[in-house]
């Protein structure tokens, strides 16, 4: 006597899991693509004084690998560095992380760029270009407008 159903059984279940660890490895593929960032809304508000100002703007990645702005760079102003402020202090940070598939956004009371010593002194309407340098994508260039200091960017969510 012949026992074939088992023994078919078996190899049908061996075919599904092969399938399916086929189809987990295309998956995780596409999560690991690289990272695919795109800068938006970079504004920099009217500062009083051309020896400080600060820069804004939102990060965007569609790629499925996370990024990391190390370092923000101008010819229009002397230096320019990564601050985080919070209710009583400001300080340094030596990068702003952009999820894979998220964003990080650059904005007043919280993460943003100080430019020291902008050259000439900023006018509403003028644009200012920062080149972003990001830790795996490399550098992005974009302009950032100076708008009045009490300008508010439009909420998109």
């Amino acid at each position: 006597m012949r026992r074939t159903g088992p023994i078919v059984a078996a190899a049908g279940a061996a075919v599904l899991a092969v399938a399916s660890l086929a189809g987990c490895g295309s998956s995780a593929a596409a999560d690991s693509s690289p990272a695919k960032i795109s800068v938006s809304g970079a504004y920099i508000p009217l500062p009083a004084s051309p020896a400080e100002g600060v820069a804004y703007f939102d990060i965007g990645n569609s790629g499925g690998s996370a990024d990391r702005l190390v370092s923000v760079s101008s010819s229009s102003v002397q230096s320019a560095v990564l601050n985080q402020s919070t209710t009583t202090s400001m300080h340094t940070v030596a990068g702003v992380d952009v999820p894979a598939h998220g964003e990080a956004h650059l904005a007043r009371g919280g993460t943003h760029v100080m430019l020291m010593g902008i050259t000439p002194a900023p006018k509403v309407g003028q644009q200012i270009e920062l080149t972003l340098s990001f830790q795996h994508t490399g550098t992005v260039t974009v302009e950032a407008t100076v708008q009045p200091m009490s300008y508010q960017p439009p909420t998109t969510k």
